[in-house]
């Protein structure tokens, strides 16, 4: 007996599973809108992203290197200030705030805080965390914002440890290669004290023989809050310190944030003047960032790296992570409208289609039919 294909059972099935998947897309689909500020976080990615292949050519090969940055150092060194208890933890902090994107970070950082060109940043880095470092300067080359920089050399595990590839060598070499234009004015030791308090004597020297081959002031003082004065002065003398629009620590070191453990609870990201009073633990008081803050200048802290790359996908770091891709580039939208009406116009169709079809079989099968055939 004849049957128009739109009453077959497995061309009706085909439609339903067909249309179930259209409904499915549909109900699983993204819009993605590009955020705004997009083209300084793609400028500070580039920069970023082409500061680290120069640097891993010249670097020692290391399996530690996930993004191949040239920016992770090793477990221990003469120069390392604190060693990476259970292997992991710590190295994977330092291997996150490698990635290009986390310049992106920090653009959004800088974004928040309204900064615009021209504008002066006092920066505090540390040996530990080179991938900060890069980001930072990087987001400051890409949004044409003036850093003034002071750091210090000692590293925990994994940062700039290695005694020939030190930070200082990363960023003389960067900025003789014209990847970037600004570079440290000044630098001390780092580590307990701003001092080297757990660094060996010999690792003391390393460092200082680091520092004087960079013709660069070396910052170090009787004590540690003689070396906060000094920063203080030094940050001051490029411009007054209320004129600062904002004051990035990168890091954990003494001399910008305090002593102790109690800094490990400071809070990661922008700290408003108005948070000051807020933070309460030893050495804050006597700390750099508590003197920009008490000048009303806001304060972004570049520390417990987990905590500010989480969010961004950046961390726990992943080989799959892409460049310029991802929450800090775009804002994710339930339901795409486009992909929502092809569906819509897919399903019509494929409906439509068939009870074309069928309606033809029809009129084809009443043309051959012939009454007087069964007479």
């Amino acid at each position: 007996m004849f049957r128009p294909q739109i009453q077959k059972t497995h061309i009706l099935l085909i439609i339903a599973l067909f249309n179930l998947f259209l409904v499915y897309i549909s109900a699983t689909s993204k819009e993605y809108i590009k955020k705004d500020g997009l083209e300084e976080k793609l400028k500070a990615t580039k920069i970023m992203s082409d500061c680290s292949k120069s640097l891993f050519e010249v670097a020692e090969e290391n399996n530690n290197d996930l993004y191949k940055t040239g920016l992770v150092g090793k477990a221990t060194s003469s120069i390392t200030t604190i060693f990476d208890a259970d292997n992991q933890s710590m190295k994977k902090s330092k291997i996150a705030c490698t990635h290009p994107n986390f310049s992106a970070l920090v653009v959004e950082k800088f974004q928040e805080l309204d900064l615009k060109v021209g504008d002066y940043v006092a920066i505090s880095m540390t040996g530990s965390l080179p991938g900060a470092n890069l980001a930072v300067i990087a987001a400051c080359e890409a949004m044409g914002i003036r850093p003034v920089i002071i750091s210090s050399v000692g590293s925990s595990a994994w940062g700039a440890n290695n005694i020939e590839f030190s930070w200082l060598d990363m960023e003389l070499y960067l900025y003789e290669k014209n990847f970037i234009n600004y570079k440290s004015i000044a630098s001390s030791i780092g580590g307990k004290d701003d001092l080297g308090g757990q660094i060996s004597e010999e690792g003391i020297e390393d460092i200082e023989k680091i520092i004087g081959s960079k013709n660069i002031e070396l910052v170090n003082k009787e004590n540690l809050q003689a070396n906060v004065s000094k920063k203080i002065s030094i940050f001051d003398s490029k411009n007054t310190i209320s004129n600062y629009k904002a004051f990035i620590n990168i890091g954990g070191g003494a001399a910008s944030i305090g002593s102790g453990y109690g800094k490990n609870s400071l809070k990661a990201g922008i700290i408003s003047p108005l948070e000051k009073n807020k933070i309460d633990y030893e050495g804050f008081s006597t700390s750099i960032a508590k003197y920009f803050l008490d000048k009303g200048v806001p304060f972004i802290n570049i520390k417990n790296i987990n905590l500010l790359a989480k969010p961004v996908g950046l961390y726990p770091p992943d080989k799959s992570i892409e460049i310029n891709q991802g929450p800090l580039f775009y804002l994710e939208k339930d339901y795409n409208l486009i992909i929502i009406i092809i569906s819509i116009l897919l399903s019509v169709l494929s409906i439509g289609s068939v009870g074309f079809y069928s309606h033809y079989e029809i009129k084809k099968r009443m043309k051959e039919y012939d009454p007087d055939s069964i007479v």
